[in-house]
């Protein structure tokens, strides 16, 4: 575990610039919140940009991304976490897969 942007607490790195945390809600595991550096569009000051995707509904969420699944590794062995298909960032050019617990561009 590392943390990839200064006051992000439990972050796991991903290489590049690439992280995530983990996302829960009272009914536990949820999903994940991906985190990359800023497009060049981005406001000056910008720490960094991402989103997030998610594994099941909940009433405080929207609905769940049901495309998005988790192939190996998962909470507990990050090391080894692979997701698809792939993440495209909806505010910049991010896009790319985690495979084996590292970003790998698209």
């Amino acid at each position: 575990m590392t943390t990839a942007y200064p006051e992000r607490e439990h972050e796991f790195d991903l290489g590049d610039g690439h992280s995530f945390v983990w996302f829960y809600d009272s009914e536990g595991l949820f999903g994940l919140i991906e985190h990359h550096p800023p497009g060049p569009d981005a406001p000056p000051g910008t720490p960094y940009c991402g989103g997030y995707i998610a594994w099941r509904s909940s009433s405080s969420r929207p609905p769940a991304f049901p495309k998005h699944q988790i192939i190996a590794g998962g909470e507990g062995d990050e090391e080894h976490l692979t997701i698809a298909p792939s993440l495209a960032c909806r505010t910049c050019e991010s896009h790319g897969w985690i495979r084996g617990g590292k970003w790998v561009d698209a």
